[in-house]
């Protein structure tokens, strides 16, 4: 194992140091699991099988979640959803206060 003596701004430690402490690890244990899951994906990238791998379990979520009737992209029924909610009221006191629902 080898030895990294890096000099960061204050911001980047402090924000270190809270993320180690979200994780209950010290600073030293998460930067050290933060460089290795990020250097070694980057550096290994994925090579066919893996790429095909990952697209696999992508695809075992496709249509896993049904809303109890057929979609599709007809743009009536799209408009019709549109109209909808924007007429709920939760929606127009978002709008007015400046959120997103």
């Amino acid at each position: 194992m080898k030895t990294i003596t890096l000099q960061v701004p204050d911001e980047v430690y402090e924000a270190c140091v809270h993320m180690a402490q979200k994780y209950g690890r010290s600073t030293e244990e998460w930067v050290m699991e933060f460089l290795i899951r990020h250097a070694l994906r980057s550096s290994q990238g994925l090579d066919e099988e893996r790429r095909r791998a990952a697209r696999e379990r992508l695809r075992r979520h496709a249509g896993v979640q049904s809303l109890g009737f057929p979609t599709g992209v007809d743009i009536e029924s799209i408009d019709a959803d549109l109209a909808s909610e924007y007429e709920r009221p939760s929606y127009s006191r978002a709008m007015s206060s400046g959120r997103s629902s």
